[in-house]
This record gives structure tokens, C-alpha cells and sequence, in this order.
């Protein structure tokens, strides 16, 4: 028995697989299939997960949803070589290989010049004119040969199980919901006939792939919509799948209806940890079948509890696995304080859509192994001074230290953490928070730190330091508008550490997610009444919709917070902000307090001076170029490597 967490690590028997604990690693998508994602898969295996499940691999080249060069296609003898490949990089380090079959059915896209309608349970012309052609039996019997022939060709490849995706809206779920479902035949209207194609699927796949295969089934236990499906009628499903599936895995929502997109993926700071785990209870409850819960479980403490109060026989995992796919060796072995911590930041999903999947917390999740497994060691221990403690110095620090080199840290402030320090003060911020607690715990430890300590040329040359890193960080922009040096006017990262000062009656400039989340922190934490004053025609970061839609959400939920888009700010004023709105009308904010939120500037004249006092001088993040903590953390991580 594990003296840590002796649930998590208890072993699981199912037939003839030795599950050697209760960590599944849930499929994500990483955009490609090559040796990049063979070794990130791999990274889990190693990582001591008992389950890596291959992200969501479409049955056939007919029905897609994005382009082959994305995903294994399990019709194409092509793929299989690396799908034999990845599901022996899983197994030999001792986890079960899966992987993800599914069919997009009425969201599918026609990728080529000879592919299909789209097909569902129902024929309609969708929003973007695409005709949707209805299944009639022919063609599910069809469907249902291609799920038992994709589930064939991943067991020859050597993967032990699958899981078919019954979740979030795809085939399956099309044909289960009566959202959906509108058949007068016998695969509509009561749920038993609803049902029957699915189970179908399930039949083929344990008919064709034999006993011992493996068969997890995903479903939604709540769709999250109107006339959606609901967690009764799920367990009533679920119970027909007894003796026919080995594992029920719980999520929740649908992908088109894109409120629902953080019970799917629970990756924002807005859904509550463990989100979708009443759901799998309830499944439990009323069933025989081992449930995997899933929904932003990102730590061992959580995911015990819910394992030690029979909420779940397994505990599914996703972007903690991103973060740190040693999170389950490190675990098992009393180091969950050394745990990256996942942020659920969203990044991950966010970088996918650019076809360049990375992680802000890890900088060598979704890269090339061989760009950094083979970097060469330092040719000796180098003296490497690191100037600036917030995410991006603490990266860079621990990295060399890690690498073998003498690092000293200097800090102008008398704590590290930089602009993570703010999670000190708003309980939106919590993983945050335990973001930088962790940087802070391994910096301390591994380096030496001084505070309060400013870093000047004179100091470097003192040192002689063999290489210098700077990560000194940015301002805030200040925007060019009469009455900005008004003393009733603060940055909005001053307010996290002031919010006292301000007033009642708050405006803050700028409707980016620092904006709106400022806001979020004013008017929850502290009952001030926000108005957020924004020149774009909506708020928040539309190329990050995935946050920005329940950041939305929430601030639509508060009373004590309004926006205003389409604004130009002309003058601040004693008591609020002259404005001109979308059509051109003069008008007047009565605000007690500003706040500015309008982006930061790098300290490039920092770094110009301190260039000038060291031969070695590696600038990273904010102070080279203003953006996410993604970038701060991947340039210093590489900074640190490249110390030869």
C-alpha cells in the first residue's frame, strides 16, 4: 500500500490487465502525428500513469472534422506504423495503451473533393450551407463496421484498450440525445431505441477485437442544454452498457454549445475543480461499472479524497498531465511538492488551435524531443547570475541550477514572484497561486536569493558572473489621455496590492482579460461597483474565446459590473471619465477611482544597461517582448540550457 495515497496507487484488476493504479491520462489533442507526439505520449508512460489514451482519432477518412495531417485515421494503413509505434513507446514503460475512436456525424467537414455529406441521425442544412444527410440503416450498419474496423486496426498497432467517445455532442451522442434525435424509426424515440446504435457500435467492437480488448465509453452526464440530455437518463444508458464495456467515463456539455466548453474541458479559473465528479458519483451509485471522474482534478490530495469517498474507481487527467507528466512518480513517491502545477490558463488549447501545442507552466511539453533530451551537458559548472525573480527569472534560475551551475538570483522587491504575486490577493487566482508558490519553493531551495537587492551594471562587474540572465520584467502602458496622473487613477497591478484606495464607483480603461478579470477581483472580493470602458466592439480576447466566454459569463452573473464597447476615453476627470461611445456621442462616467488596463512595455532601458556589464547576457520574457508567461518561461528555460 502507498503510505502517500494509498487509493490513487492501489492497483486495479479488470480481466486480464493489471492497472498498476488509478491515474488514466484522458486523451488530448497535440495537432500532429509524428515523433513529437509519439515522445509526449511516451512522457506520460514514463510518467507512471496506468492508462495513455491517444487524443480522438476519426474511424474513417470519409468523415472528418479536421485535417488528416492533425490525427490518426484508422481506415489508413499509412498511419499505422506510428500508431505502432506510439502504443509501444506507452507500453514499455508499463502503462495501457489507448486511444480515442469517434465520428464528428453532423459537425464532420468535407476535407476532400470526394468527401461525403456529413451524416447524422437527422437531415438538415446547416448554418454554413452544408447539406447534413441523414443515416438511414445501410448506412449505420456502415458506421458501425467502421467503429469495429478502426477498434481492429488499433488492436494490431498493439494498443490494449480503446475509448469510444459517446461525449460532447459527436455521433453517438447525436443519435442518444432527443435534442437531437427526431427519428420515428427504431433508432428514435424512447431511449431504448435511441440507444440501439451506440450499443451496436459496442456489440462490433467486442465481437470483432474479442474479450479481453478493453472498451472504455465516454459519455456527457449532462449535456449542460435545454432538452439536453440529463444524468438520469444517462445512467439509464449506462446501465445498458453493464457486461458489455469495461470503464464509464464521465464528462459533461456539448462542443457547439460553447457555454458548456469549460465542464468539457474544465480548463479556466472560473469552473471548480473536480466540476464533473457529482456526475460520475451519481453514475456510480447505479451502476457496476468502474467510473472514471474527469473535470480539472489537478491535485493528489483532490483526487484521493474523491477515490477515499467512492465517488470513483478512477481519476482521469488531462492538462495536470500536460503540466507534468512525472505527476504521478512524483506522487507515488512523497514529491507532490515538486508537482508542476497546471495553471488552467487554457494555453494548451489555445496554442492548438495555432498547430503549436506547448504549455505555459512545462517548456518541453508538445517540443521536439531530441531539441532538448539531447542537449549536450555544460562543459563545466558556470557562475550564472539571474537578475529579476518573477516566473521567467525562477524558470531561468532553476533550470541552470538544475543543469549544474552556480546561480545567484537578484531581486529589487522583497519577495519573489513577480506579476504572479497578485494571485496572493484574489481567490480567482488560486492555481495561480499555487503556480507560484511552487517556482518560489524550488527557487529558494535551489538558489541563492537576495531581496530588496537591485542589480546594477556597477554590481554585475563586481560579481563577474560567467553569464547574466535578465528577466526584469514591464510596465504597464500609460495611456496618452489628459488627467492619467490624476492621484484617483492606478495601474491595474497596483490595485491588487491597493484595492483599498480606490473608491465605490470603479472605471477601468481597457476591456482585455486583464481588464475584465481586475474587474471580476473589484467586484466579487470587494463589492465595488465596475464599469468597464472598452474601444473594441466586445470584451475580453476573442482569439482566446475559451476563457473569455465564462469570463464573460461571470461578469454577466455580477450586478455590480457593466461594459461599454466602441468607447473612446477623452479626459479623466476628479470624479469619472469623459468618453466618446460608438456613435459618436460626448458622454460622462461618474467613477470614484480609474484604472487603467491597455497592455505593458518591456524595460528595455534596464536592459540596455545592464547589456553593457557582461559579456554573457541572455534577456528573456516581458523585458524583451510584452506577452503571455508562456513566453517568459520557454525563452528562459532555453536561455538556461544554452549556458554551455
Amino acid at each position: 500500500m502507498n503510505q502517500y495515497y494509498p487509493n490513487l496507487f492501489s492497483p486495479l484488476k479488470v480481466k486480464n490487465h493489471t492497472f498498476r493504479n488509478r491515474i488514466f491520462s484522458t486523451p488530448n489533442a497535440v495537432r500532429f502525428k509524428n515523433h513529437i507526439a509519439t515522445s509526449f505520449f511516451e512522457a506520460k508512460a514514463k510518467g507512471g500513469a496506468a492508462v495513455v489514451t491517444v487524443n480522438e482519432a476519426p474511424i474513417s477518412r470519409k468523415w472528418l472534422r479536421v485535417s488528416t495531417k492533425h490525427v490518426f485515421v484508422l481506415d489508413d494503413l499509412n498511419d499505422l506504423p506510428a500508431l505502432a509505434e506510439t502504443a509501444t513507446a506507452i507500453r514499455i514503460h508499463g502503462a495501457a495503451p489507448s486511444i480515442q475512436l469517434y465520428h464528428p456525424g453532423m459537425f464532420g467537414k468535407m476535407i476532400f473533393a470526394d468527401s461525403p455529406n456529413p451524416v447524422g441521425p437527422m437531415g438538415f442544412v446547416r448554418d454554413d450551407g452544408v447539406e447534413v444527410t441523414a443515416m438511414d440503416e445501410e448506412l449505420i450498419e456502415e458506421v458501425t463496421e467502421a467503429y469495429a474496423d478502426a477498434a481492429a486496426m488499433v488492436q494490431r498497432a498493439g494498443f490494449e484498450m480503446c475509448q469510444i467517445h459517446g461525449a460532447h455532442g459527436w455521433l453517438l451522442a447525436q443519435f442518444l440525445s432527443s435534442r437531437v434525435n427526431k427519428r420515428n424509426d427504431k433508432y428514435g424515440g424512447k431511449l431504448e431505441n435511441r440507444a440501439r446504435f451506440p450499443i451496436a457500435v459496442v456489440d462490433r467492437i467486442r465481437a470483432r477485437c474479442g474479450p479481453d480488448f478493453i472498451i472504455e465509453y465516454r459519455v456527457s452526464g449532462d449535456e449542460l442544454v435545454e432538452n439536453g440530455m440529463k444524468v438520469d437518463e444517462v445512467i439509464e444508458f449506462v446501465k445498458m452498457l453493464e457486461g458489455k464495456i469495461d470503464f464509464i467515463h464521465v464528462s459533461a456539455g456539448i462542443h457547439e454549445a460553447h457555454h458548456t466548453i469549460h465542464r468539457q474541458f474544465a480548463h479556466t479559473m472560473f469552473t471548480e475543480h473536480g466540476c464533473n465528479v457529482p456526475l460520475a458519483e451519481a453514475v456510480k451509485k447505479a451502476v457496476n461499472i468502474p467510473v472514471v471522474a474527469v473535470g480539472g482534478i489537478s491535485y493528489p490530495e483532490h483526487a484521493e479524497q474523491i477515490l477515499a469517498e467512492g465517488k470513483a474507481d478512477i481519476i482521469g487527467m488531462a492538462r495536470a498531465l500536460i503540466a507534468d507528466p512525472e505527476f504521478p512518480n512524483k506522487a507515488r513517491n512523497g514529491r507532490a511538492d515538486q508537482i508542476i502545477p497546471c495553471l488552467r490558463c487554457n494555453y494548451c488549447l489555445l496554442s492548438l488551435g495555432d498547430d503549436n501545442f506547448t504549455c505555459v507552466v512545462n517548456p518541453t511539453t508538445g517540443r521536439d524531443p531530441l531539441r532538448w533530451q539531447g542537449v549536450e551537458a555544460p562543459s563545466g559548472s558556470r557562475k550564472v547570475l539571474v537578475v529579476g525573480g518573477g516566473p521567467g527569472g525562477m524558470e531561468a534560475a532553476i533550470t541552470a541550477a538544475d543543469r549544474g551551475h552556480e546561480v545567484t538570483l537578484y531581486e529589487k522587491a522583497d519577495s519573489l514572484g513577480g506579476i504572479l504575486r497578485i494571485a496572493d490577493y484574489d481567490d480567482l487566482k488560486s492555481d495561480m497561486k499555487v503556480y507560484k508558490d511552487y517556482l518560489v519553493r524550488m527557487t529558494m531551495e535551489k538558489i541563492k536569493v537576495h531581496l530588496n537587492a537591485e542589480c546594477t551594471p556597477e554590481l554585475i562587474k563586481r560579481l563577474s558572473p560567467d553569464v547574466v540572465i535578465a528577466a526584469v520584467g514591464a510596465v504597464p502602458i500609460i495611456p496618452d489621455i489628459p488627467g492619467i496622473n490624476r492621484e484617483n487613477v492606478f495601474s491595474a497591478e497596483k490595485v491588487y496590492y491597493h484595492a483599498e484606495k480606490t473608491g465605490d464607483k470603479v472605471a477601468i480603461i481597457g476591456g482585455g482579460l486583464v481588464g475584465c478579470e481586475t474587474a471580476l477581483f473589484l467586484a466579487e472580493q470587494y463589492g465595488k461597483t465596475v464599469t468597464i470602458l472598452e474601444m473594441r466592439e466586445s470584451i475580453g480576447d476573442q482569439k482566446d474565446w475559451r476563457h473569455t466566454i465564462p469570463l464573460v459569463m461571470k461578469i454577466d452573473e455580477l450586478e455590480n459590473i457593466s461594459y461599454k464597447t466602441g468607447i473612446r476615453c477623452k479626459e479623466i476627470k476628479e470624479k469619472g471619465v469623459n468618453f466618446v461611445d460608438a456613435d459618436g456621442k460626448e458622454d460622462h462616467l461618474e467613477a470614484d477611482s480609474v484604472i487603467y488596463a491597455v497592455g505593458m512595455k518591456p524595460k528595455t532601458d534596464i536592459v540596455d544597461r545592464l547589456r553593457e556589464a557582461a559579456v554573457n547576457f541572455y534577456p528573456v520574457g516581458d523585458c524583451v517582448r510584452a506577452q503571455r508567461i508562456v513566453n517568459a518561461t520557454q525563452s528562459a528555460y532555453y536561455a538556461a540550457v544554452d549556458i554551455r
